[in-house]
């Protein structure tokens, strides 16, 4: 992903930048966030525009605060809403449930669920997932007003902070209280606070009973919260922009009120992945219990099969993208990053991970999706070596660190009715790109682009006068040179429309009879590149007296395969290996770089005329890597 957040003092802008984008809005200025929440394990969703961790005073009951359902708990390790069961309920049962417990109202109960005339009720055990960890310090159980004396005369309560698990994924419970006999019909078990997930009543008395309510208790936030969005849908397919937010740090004081304070410990990690279809997981069945086979199936059948035909559940990652890069916020401010998903796809969902302490936590009051109509139906590309547009095995294979002439085929189809096209295409580069030709046409001719723009990462080609404005079938080839430095590289493009639409991704595909990759991707071919692939100097003898000829040393440097940044330093010595000037010392991945020496030492002044060893220094997670070149000095 190519991220660009950045981080505003001030309060959110979200007015389209042109015309042709909207903005779609959740949170102040936009939807309620509760309309489309899918998980809310631990967040507020009552304060008009405002979504963060759910705060509790010990009046307040946490249960409330829940979305919950009536069922057991599936994952037991991962967040999400609350559930309430019993060990005695009939699946599907409106009048065998447990939500009556949760409902906040004390006039509903279970009823006669527990009043059989003969039936010994001890051991009955009803569990309750609050889908998070909530601070707690109380939990009250009891019946209605009119049947106070039929309440439970004893009982053993148990909790889970939701951190503890069995080797099977179980929660593991401690006893928080036993109780062999008791006359109170209102139930209140205290304990020190602590985090609490789960909680465990067991009946350990023969006599019919009912409950109205289990209440649990707390103060402060929630430590982690989580929200999940529903799949959203949009008017139509479209390109995505960019993803912003606003959150603000607040700490929560003696009284119960909010200030905010840049101090407070607390962050919120925010993700997206978009799609074409109205399921992001792909469902299989079981159909053959001895070897384990499993088939796809639909999501409606997943949901009625027992569990024991209940097979994979996976991320369908044809239909759907991945989640982005998360974006950290852990100060207040707004933030943003540009969306790089596949498109145009008009469903998509996101995600929101809240953390922080009892009295700090993190508020947002909006996000917000910036998106426009398509330019194009779609549009497919791939990428060959020019002189071996047919190469073994459908691969792309260029020598490392090398300046390889590509051709770049693109297939656009402006659909019907047509769409309004485009004018531009961006592709992005390992190095900076030399332009070399632009072809258009089915049979592709060469034609002059109006404009060309080479920068290190990428290349745009502007052809405004040739727009591409209809045709099911639009052929384009880009040819220009550029260098690898990892095994495998993504050229990764788009098309552009001048008049202010968000580029359009171009996917991988068969974009020319003639090119046989079908692939953006290009790879290392044979041979063993070292990762310090080259180390140069230009000029050889430098001249550092201020005439402007050859007063500086520019040293030139290929890095390859590291995917990650590492320990990257160079420094000049003299002949006799006395440390005179280190020229860079950062952190740098795969790439090409350049760095200066002005010819002075690291006193800033000019050292003497002679002979000077510039070494490079790459350390990597196994060994140093280390190449030198000799420099001239002379006045």
């Amino acid at each position: 992903m190519r991220v660009c957040w950045f981080l505003l003092a001030a309060g959110i802008a979200l007015s389209a930048h042109a015309q042709t984008t909207e903005t779609w809005i959740i949170g102040r200025g936009g939807d309620d966030w509760g309309i489309h929440a899918d998980v809310a394990a631990g967040v507020d969703l009552t304060k008009p525009g405002i979504l963060s961790p759910a705060a509790f005073s010990l009046e307040d009951n946490v249960t409330q605060a829940v979305q919950w359902e009536d069922a057991s708990t599936e994952d037991f390790i991962a967040d999400g809403n609350g559930h309430i069961w019993d060990n005695a309920a009939l699946a599907g049962s409106a009048e065998n449930s447990s939500f009556t417990l949760i409902d906040g109202d004390p006039n509903t109960s279970t009823g006669d669920r527990f009043k059989t005339f003969g039936v010994n009720q001890e051991g009955r055990i009803f569990f309750m997932d609050l889908g998070t960890s909530f601070p707690a310090s109380s939990i009250i159980f009891y019946p209605r007003d009119e049947a106070k004396d039929d309440f439970i005369r004893s009982y053993q309560i148990a909790v889970s902070d939701g951190r503890s698990y069995s080797q099977a994924g179980s929660p593991l419970y401690d006893v928080v209280r036993q109780v062999q006999l008791t006359r109170d019909w209102r139930a209140q078990v205290d304990f020190p606070t602590q985090l609490l997930r789960f909680v465990r009543l067991r009946v350990l008395s023969a006599n019919a009973f009912e409950l109205a309510e289990i209440e649990v208790h707390g103060e402060g936030f929630v430590p982690k919260g989580t929200y999940q969005s529903r799949l959203i849908k949009l008017p139509t397919v479209v390109n995505y922009g960019k993803l912003s937010f606003r959150a603000k740090k607040v700490r929560r004081q003696a009284d119960g009120s909010l200030v905010m304070d840049p101090e407070a410990e607390a962050r919120v990690a925010v993700r997206l992945h978009n799609g074409q279809d109205e399921t992001p997981l792909r469902y299989f069945k079981i159909v053959d219990e001895r070897t384990g086979r499993e088939e796809e199936t639909t999501p409606s059948e997943y949901a009625g099969l027992s569990g024991k035909f209940k097979g994979s559940v996976l991320e369908d990652l044809v239909n759907w993208s991945t989640w982005t890069e998360t974006i950290l916020a852990d100060s207040t401010g707004l933030y943003s990053i540009d969306l790089d998903l596949p498109g145009p796809r008009e469903y998509f969902q996101f995600h929101m991970q809240f953390t922080g302490i009892a009295s700090d936590a993190m508020q947002v009051d909006s996000l917000a999706i910036t998106y426009s109509k398509p330019v194009a139906a779609g549009a497919v590309g791939e990428v060959a070596i020019l002189e071996d547009p047919n190469p073994a095995q459908g691969r792309t294979s260029v020598p490392a660190g090398v300046d390889t002439l590509l051709s770049y085929d693109i297939r656009a189809d402006l659909g019907s009715p047509p769409f309004p096209g485009f004018d531009g295409v961006r592709i992005f580069t390992p190095s900076k790109p030399e332009f070399v030709g632009f072809q258009m046409g089915n049979p592709l001719v060469d034609v002059e682009p109006d404009s060309v723009r080479a920068e290190d990462g990428e290349l745009r080609v502007y052809f405004p006068q040739n727009r591409v404005v209809s045709g099911r079938d639009q052929r384009l080839r880009v040819i220009f040179r550029t260098r690898s430095f990892l095994f495998t590289t993504m050229l990764e493009g788009q098309l552009i429309d001048s008049g202010g639409r968000l580029p359009q991704n171009i996917a991988e595909g068969d974009a020319n009879e003639e090119v046989t990759t079908n692939s953006l991707r290009v790879f290392f071919s044979g041979g063993d590149s070292g990762i310090i692939n080259a180390f140069d100097v230009t000029p050889g003898l430098i001249s550092p007296n201020g005439d402007g000829i050859n007063d500086e040393g520019l040293f030139s440097s290929s890095i390859l395969r590291l995917v990650e940044a590492v320990d990257f330093r160079l420094a000049v010595y003299d002949l006799s290996g006395r440390f005179v000037r280190e020229v860079a010392n950062v952190t740098r991945a795969a790439g090409l770089f350049e760095d200066t020496w002005d010819g002075r030492d690291e006193t800033g002044k000019l050292v003497l005329p002679g002979v000077y060893v510039a070494r490079l220094s790459v350390m990597t997670g196994r060994q140093e890597l280390t190449q030198a070149q000799v420099v001239h000095v002379a006045y």
